[in-house]
């Protein structure tokens, strides 16, 4: 369809005006770019599918177990008292995108996203390989119910489903544990019906999303498509049409060649590879995700009329309509990359400084603030919650800094050892001579050792009677 016929910029290509959709049926293409994007999709599609079985000092590599807050990346134990290291990770990945979409343009849509890697390279290749090219497709959808039709579709659809049910359990395996998750599939599943019905979900909305919503999540519903126009400039780069080369365009008459023709010969191949079903030759379009699948294309037609490679290409839209150089040093490069930069030097602080033990220590509630052991001895009773952030047993001992002979520290396990992953809540007691107050109050230090030689002290007060 022509710009004069459509306009790109108010209208969806795979809507019509009426609101009704129309399918895509995108012809396979191969070349540099193809071949480059499958080697980085596979390997990230293989990373999906080994990490949960990856095994990193006798668990789990990556483990976000949700029911007990407890998160595990290769070794290091997180929990949700963790917040500061999350923030820092948002804000990390946000900047991230920011500063790649503002350099590179769409490249996370086109050569990382779930929708795009699993799409392009699983669901529809399986299609293609049952129902045949675009035509073929096309003719099978209109075609009425055989069945040749229907074992085609089924063959299909029963594929999909396989496919979407080990996708789902493999993503349940990051937040259940696979040996869990192992041990649930050989289990019936009513013995384990919420997790069952937690992967049907799972398994339902990837069929849903591959099998029949399509691009349509990259057009009409994706918010990064609506607001990388505020992320990017002219200067970042882009997949893009180089009209002064290619325009005026028009059909190849090798015979009576026109010398005011563009290199554009107008064969549509561009359009017809097009997982959106996009006119690149329109310009810069929200639906556009960079897959590069139209720079093959063009640059096979190029290869067959002798023209140079480039027509359709990587580049910027300064460099495309004015032909001016790339500016990469720009206002927003610089001040993403310094929020980046800064994110992540808090991130690595924050990191290396945490401690892998939690101490809280909270005055007993539902009871006197204090009780009195003798005429001149006063009880303070308090929790202790020892949490150990770590994979690995951790001993501790407990006792009082900065404080009289006569006062004591009292706890029914001294030391105290705590499994790696564990928290402890222990009472202990504290008893002091009513001497040592000071209007009715007094201050000590609890102090825990661990045997990994780490000392955590938590200032208390005491409570006693005024005087």
């Amino acid at each position: 369809m022509s710009s004069k016929d459509h306009d790109y910029r108010t209208e969806l290509y795979t809507i019509t005006k009426d609101g009704d959709r129309k399918w895509v049926y995108p012809t396979h293409v191969s070349g540099f770019w193809m071949r480059t994007r499958t080697v980085v999709v596979y390997a990230l599609m293989a990373l999906y599918v080994i990490a949960p079985w990856l095994v990193y000092e006798g668990h789990q590599a990556i483990h976000l177990d949700i029911p007990h807050r407890r998160f595990v990346f290769f070794g290091a134990t997180f929990w949700a008292t963790d917040l500061q290291l999350l923030f820092f990770v948002l804000a990390c990945l946000a900047l991230s995108l920011f500063f790649f979409t503002a350099l590179l343009g769409r490249v996370w849509c086109g050569w990382a996203c779930p929708e795009t890697v699993f799409l392009e390279f699983v669901y529809r290749p399986i299609e293609r390989l049952i129902e045949g090219g675009p035509v073929a497709r096309m003719k099978l959808d209109n075609a009425p119910w055989t069945t040749q039709k229907i074992l085609k579709k089924g063959t299909k659809y029963l594929t999909y489903i396989v496919i979407s049910w080990f996708l789902a359990s493999t993503l349940l395996a990051y937040f259940v544990g696979r040996e869990e998750l192992i041990s649930m599939m050989l289990r019936p599943p009513i013995e384990n019906l919420s997790t069952f019905c937690i992967t049907l979900f799972l398994m339902g909305v990837l069929l849903f999303q591959f099998g029949w919503f399509r691009e349509q999540f990259c057009t009409a519903l994706c918010p990064y498509a609506r607001f990388q126009s505020v992320l990017m400039d002219s200067n970042s780069i882009q997949v893009g049409y180089d009209p002064e080369r290619g325009e005026p365009r028009g059909k190849l008459n090798k015979k009576n060649p026109n010398p005011d023709q563009g290199d554009c010969i107008d064969c549509g191949l561009c359009v017809r590879v097009c997982p959106t079903g996009i006119d690149i030759r329109n310009g810069l379009q929200l639906e556009c995700i960079q897959c590069t699948a139209c720079i093959d294309a063009c640059d096979s037609i190029m290869d067959k009329i002798d023209k140079p490679r480039g027509l359709i290409r990587y580049d910027t839209e300064e460099s495309l309509l004015h032909g001016k150089s790339t500016r990469v040093l720009r206002p927003r490069i610089i001040v993403y990359s310094t929020l980046l930069v800064i994110a992540f030097a808090a991130l690595l602080y924050n990191f290396s400084s945490r401690q892998v033990t939690d101490v809280k220590i909270v005055r007993k509630s539902g009871e006197n603030v204090y009780s009195m052991i003798s005429k001149d001895t006063v009880a303070n009773h308090f929790s202790l919650r020892l949490s150990n952030k770590s994979d690995k047993e951790i001993l501790y001992h407990i006792k009082l800094k900065g404080s009289g002979r006569k006062t004591k520290l009292i706890t029914p396990i001294n030391p105290v050892k705590i499994e790696g992953g564990t928290s402890m809540p222990l009472p202990i007691f504290i008893h002091f001579p009513t001497s040592s107050m000071n209007s009715g109050k007094m201050s000590v230090s609890v102090s825990v050792t661990s045997s990994n030689n780490q000392e955590y002290t938590r200032d208390v007060t005491l409570l006693g009677p005024e005087k």
